[in-house]
């Protein structure tokens, strides 16, 4: 956070050199500039050396396999991952490397399944990484770092995902997922082809628009992206490189703010900050997610000062709701346009079903498994979630790792082990209900993480996904354009905290109708 400060620290004292060279020591205005720059270069060579020479040869984690790079900066990380695809980074550094990997001077990448529990399962002793520090000023619960404040934001939190508040969110996405299914039959009367991504996205962010704050996007309705939601996906591709590098970030965030990508993201973040506003005007009983955190700030008399953590949950319940169930409906339909025979298991299912009821829904073993075969092959976070092991150290598997080290452990590549799974990168629903052979070490799959960090939206994300799913499936065959390349889906997919997949085109056609010719 203190790296914009720094670096215009360092920027100034060049100027700062040439004049005590000019003033005090009486030289040239040539040999100023001069004595000043070499004096800067060697501070800097000589800095940056030192710095290099330690990670390299006398650091804590020398004995961990990796990049030579990687042990020096954390840039090398960054430059690998230019194309937004740092789970396929990591992927490729497993195969080269090992379980445990050095992947920065102060970070081990894991692939042992054990990892994920051990970070955030019973009695763990690891924290958020810097990471986490992405908004400051601004922050939201899943942001905080400090345990116990997170702790106390997290009970405010379950109080806006309450049973009474949970039918009221899941009355208002059945209304979404209905204007979902015109589109798609529209689509499918004219035999349109429909871009599936797009609609994804929309449904999401309509949906959690009205959750968070009252205010859908509406763009479902106008069939057209808001200009928010549009300009934070752009802004989104920001993460992708800059992850690994989260001080490079700010210095972009300080010296870009009105530029490029950094003003998209400005752009939304304070779109989220202006609704967050009008609910503590608008001040009325609308069950939202804003009005039991603004409930809060007002019971303890702290409205103003709770300025930047209402700013920051704001945008937290936004992307974090939206950004995650999109893509997993993308790679969903993907998977059930590439396996038609899985498409036709769920539709027989379905057709078997008393109705698209949300509490039937949650009983079909068929649906449950494809949502979560999609979430193993597919994890909406690929390669984020990073902590901070305790200062005293902790085992994971079979190596011992320091205190105060920063762990990554990349859903994407643990889901994906044969060590864990049978046939580990082949789409089988089954696994997770008639064949649980398949499944050799279920800890490697964790999509909503535990503990105190578990999603407070699982249960809310699960209803969208059923019931969209649901509600398609029953209806429509689903297929690819004939002549597209339906491997763009997951080639272009790109990791930015949350996935990204690529373009997906589709053809409804409607059930009935097949039948019948």
């Amino acid at each position: 956070m203190r790296a914009p400060f720094l670096v215009c620290l360092y920027l100034s004292s060049y100027p700062i050199l040439c004049a005590i060279e000019f003033v005090i020591h009486q030289r040239s205005p040539l040999s100023s500039l001069l004595r000043a720059a070499v004096l800067l270069a060697t501070f800097t060579v000589a800095i940056f050396t030192s710095i290099a020479t330690y990670r390299l040869f006398f650091h804590r984690l020398g004995r961990f396999p990796g990049p030579i790079l990687a042990r020096a900066s954390k840039l090398w990380h960054m430059y690998q991952c230019l194309d937004g695809q740092n789970h396929l980074v990591l992927d490729g550094l497993r195969d080269r490397y090992g379980d445990f990997v050095r992947t920065g001077p102060n970070e081990i990448t894991i692939f042992d399944p054990e990892v994920l529990w051990k970070l955030d399962g019973p009695g763990a002793k690891t924290t958020k990484s810097v990471w986490y520090d992405f908004l400051l000023p601004d922050m939201g619960v899943t942001t905080i770092r400090d345990k116990p404040f997170h702790d106390k934001r997290r009970r405010v939190w379950t109080k806006a995902f309450s049973n009474s508040a949970l039918e009221n969110y899941e009355s208002q996405m059945v209304e979404h997922a209905a204007k979902l299914d015109a589109l798609i039959s529209a689509a499918a009367t004219n035999g349109d082809v429909v871009n599936f991504s797009q609609l994804a996205y929309w449904f999401s962010f309509d949906v959690m628009g009205l959750f968070a704050l009252s205010q859908s996007f509406d763009m479902l309705h106008s069939e057209r992206w808001h200009y928010a939601v549009s300009n934070l996906r752009n802004a989104m591709q920001l993460l992708g490189p800059l992850s690994p590098v989260p001080w490079l970030a700010q210095i972009g965030f300080y010296f870009l703010r009105g530029w490029w990508k950094v003003r998209d993201w400005h752009i939304m973040t304070g779109w989220c900050k202006s609704q967050m506003d009008n609910r503590i005007r608008i001040d009325d009983d609308a069950q939202n997610i804003a009005h039991y955190l603004i409930a809060d700030s007002k019971n303890r008399g702290a409205l103003e000062q709770d300025h930047h953590l209402l700013a920051g949950e704001s945008i937290v319940a936004i992307v974090a709701g939206s950004d995650t169930v999109a893509p997993t409906l993308v790679f969903m339909f993907y998977e059930l346009a590439l396996h038609p025979e899985q498409a036709d298991k769920l539709h027989e299912e379905l057709q078997r079903a008393e109705s698209l009821d949300s509490e039937i829904l949650k009983t079909l073993p068929h649906l449950n498994a494809v949502i979560n075969e999609t979430l193993r092959l597919h994890p909406a976070v690929p390669t984020g979630g990073y902590r901070d092991t305790p200062s005293e150290g902790m085992q994971i598997g079979d190596q011992w790792i320091p205190g105060s080290t920063t762990i990554v452990a990349p859903r994407y590549t643990i889901s994906r082990l044969e060590s864990c799974y049978e046939q580990a990168n082949r789409f089988i629903p089954e696994r997770w209900y008639s064949r649980p052979e398949l499944v050799k070490d279920g800890r490697s799959f964790l999509p909503f993480a535990q503990g105190r960090y578990t999603c407070l939206g699982k249960t809310l994300a699960l209803a969208e996904l059923r019931k969209v799913t649901a509600l398609l499936v029953a209806k429509y065959h689903v297929r690819f354009v004939k002549g597209e390349d339906r491997s763009i889906v997951e080639r272009d997919m790109r990791d930015q905290f949350t996935a990204a997949p690529g373009q997906l085109r589709l053809v409804f056609e409607r059930r009935e109708a097949v039948a019948s010719s």
